[in-house]
């Protein structure tokens, strides 16, 4: 009896551990096909983040830049207005003075004029 036994056990060894070398080898080509489709999602997610994070960064300095740009636009929108004033203010300083001359050449004529009229 103990010779069926190891004659039944060893027969049924091989064939049981070719099913589990079977399974095995299947569960390992799942497991590397999962792991290769995980790695690649993760590297696409990283990929992604890395881009977004790009995009962002990229978006943040540019709409910085945008707010000085404007900024200095603005600055030079008023210091043509500035300009511009103070040339209208040189200019009315100018016809100030010519209207100053003209009421000095004019208060001369009057005081010529009763000069003139004294001597008659």
């Amino acid at each position: 009896m103990r010779r069926i036994w190891l004659a039944a056990l060893a027969v049924t060894i091989p064939v049981g551990m070719g099913a589990d070398w079977k399974g095995d080898l299947a569960k390992r080509a799942v497991g590397q096909a999962v792991g290769r489709a995980v790695r690649a999602g993760l590297e696409d997610a990283v990929r992604d983040a890395a881009r977004d994070a790009t995009f962002d960064a990229v978006m943040s300095e540019a709409a910085a830049r945008a707010s000085r740009e404007q900024a200095v636009a603005n600055t030079m929108d008023v210091a043509a207005d500035v300009a511009g004033a103070v040339e209208t203010a040189m200019r009315v300083a100018d016809v100030a003075d010519k209207l100053d001359d003209a009421a000095d050449a004019a208060k001369a004529l009057k005081t010529i004029g009763k000069l003139g009229k004294l001597k008659r």
